[in-house]
């Protein structure tokens, strides 16, 4: 049991009241967590918070060398806090070089046991188990026994949506923030498990949004057989891919004007012809913006 758990003396407008909703998806915040993602994988993400989300408050950052993985690079993970600390952020930096990123690279990866979780891709469990013991999971511990009332975001980008899913049910392993406290947001995640780790996603979350810009089909990849059209289940495709969570499919953008998405409870939107260039380019950003963004004093993203 926490030692200490202070009380909430107010809530984010992005928290909805409803008996079964944390948050409500919309594309502000879509953009914000996104842009939050990118600030998290910069050469600089201290200075790039700074300018970009003034008010928010790094706790830690935990670092690992995946250069061997599929990651092709170092991984990271920050654990933030809002000015009126109300929520933590746990979130996750992208592969390197994303232009890389392909179906045959996914296509190369095997599944392997996630503990009693289902099954994930076998770098993706290494990185995680990585960036765990080099102190995420002890440092979460300790917050846990002073921040329990506390609510929770994980985030990520590509790759690195894989990483926060997994963390999102090793909290729930490990019993601390209740899933009714919890939320996700993903953007052009490709399927990190199969079936029974895609039901535990869904169940260790009040709220899971993973974002598909336009024609980005490796939310698609690794390659499946298992059947699509409905939430995941256990025990029902054990040895092939699945996705999780509820998929916000964007089909318009426009920063100044309206635009349009349908969103997906059945975990996955098909996406017919992939384009390349749509993974890294979520909210009219770059390749750049995710592989090398170097923050200055000027605010990069409006």
């Amino acid at each position: 049991m926490p030692v200490r758990c202070r009380t909430i003396l107010g809530i984010l407008l992005l928290f909805v009241v409803g008996a079964h909703t944390l948050v409500d998806y919309d594309s502000d915040s879509g953009r914000r967590f996104l842009i939050w993602a990118l600030c998290i994988g910069a050469t600089n993400p201290e200075k790039c918070v700074e300018t970009e989300f003034y008010g928010q408050l790094i706790l830690a950052t935990f670092e690992a060398d995946c250069s061997d993985l599929i990651f092709s690079g170092k991984c990271r993970v920050v654990i933030d806090v809002d000015d009126a600390y109300t929520l933590l952020g746990i979130t996750f930096k992208a592969e390197s070089d994303i232009e890389s990123t392909t179906s045959t690279l996914l296509n190369q990866q095997t599944l392997t046991n996630f503990g009693t979780y289902g099954q994930v891709q076998t770098d993706f469990l290494t990185a995680f188990g990585r960036l765990w013991n080099n102190g995420l999971g002890a440092y979460m511990k300790q917050l846990w026994t002073e921040y329990c009332d506390l609510y929770i975001s994980f985030s990520g980008y590509s790759m690195g949506a894989c990483l926060a899913q997994m963390a999102a049910v090793r909290f729930q392993e490990e019993q601390w923030w209740p899933a009714d406290q919890m939320f996700y947001f993903g953007y052009g995640a490709p399927r990190c498990g199969n079936e029974d780790f895609a039901y535990y996603v869904d169940t260790s979350l009040a709220d899971k949004f993973n974002i598909v810009w336009f024609n980005d089909a490796i939310p698609n990849y690794p390659d499946s057989t298992c059947t699509f059209g409905s939430a995941a289940a256990m025990g029902q495709c054990t040895n092939s891919y699945f996705s999780c969570c509820t998929t916000i499919h964007y089909t318009s953008w426009s920063s100044v004007a309206l635009n349009t998405y349908s969103t997906c409870t059945s975990n996955t939107c098909p996406v017919a012809t992939g384009t390349a260039s749509d993974h890294y380019t979520y909210f009219e950003t770059t390749a750049a913006d995710v592989d090398s963004l170097t923050c200055t004093d000027t605010k990069k993203f409006p």
